[in-house]
């Protein structure tokens, strides 16, 4: 499916999800319809990339790895990386998609969740790669429901987050926005 000059914007690489050779004959495998190529994806990172080895300190370089370097790696740090991993496969199989962290609104403290939305069919879905899930209408879903957007881009680093620090930092913001809302 052809996109329009709007979703274009979705389909290039940022500095985390650069698209190199080695992601694009990973990507070469994901054939069919978008449908499919997404099913493919959520799979193959559910095959190829693991927890985290026990041992490894997460926060210290939660948000520093590019997609290629996750992938080499075979492990990720939990919902960040794998959204930094899927949007990056589904670009190079040309499906637009944006990257999307978000910040958990019942219990913010440290707490959130990371996805994309994929362009598919002429409308945005949402893709949840860490629960493989595909939500037809991305405002109904409990991702929507249940945080509040810290941002929305290419992949973490668009939107500012590079480090934990960044991501705490971000949240912070947010936190005392939502807490101005609240008093009014």
């Amino acid at each position: 499916m052809m996109a329009t000059s709007k979703e274009k914007k979705w389909l290039q690489e940022g500095k985390q999800s650069k698209i190199t050779k080695e992601i694009k004959a990973i990507a070469k495998k994901f054939t069919g319809n978008e449908f499919e190529k997404v099913r493919s994806i959520f799979l193959w990172i559910n095959k190829n990339i693991k927890n985290a080895p026990k041992n490894q300190n997460t926060i210290k370089i939660f948000a520093k790895r590019s997609a290629s370097k996750i992938i080499k790696d075979g492990w990720h740090t939990g919902c960040h990386d794998i959204a930094v991993i899927f949007v990056t496969l589904a670009r190079a199989s040309n499906i637009p998609t944006k990257y999307i962290e978000g910040i958990d609104k019942i219990n913010p403290h440290n707490r959130g969740h990371c996805v994309a939305e994929v362009y598919i069919s002429k409308s945005w879905m949402l893709a949840d790669a860490t629960k493989n899930s595909l939500y037809f209408l991305p405002t109904r879903s409990s991702f929507y429901q249940q945080n509040y957007i810290l941002g929305i881009g290419l992949d973490s680093w668009d939107v500012g987050i590079k480090s934990f620090k960044d991501w705490k930092e971000h949240s912070q913001r947010v936190k005392r926005a939502v807490k101005r809302i609240q008093k009014t």
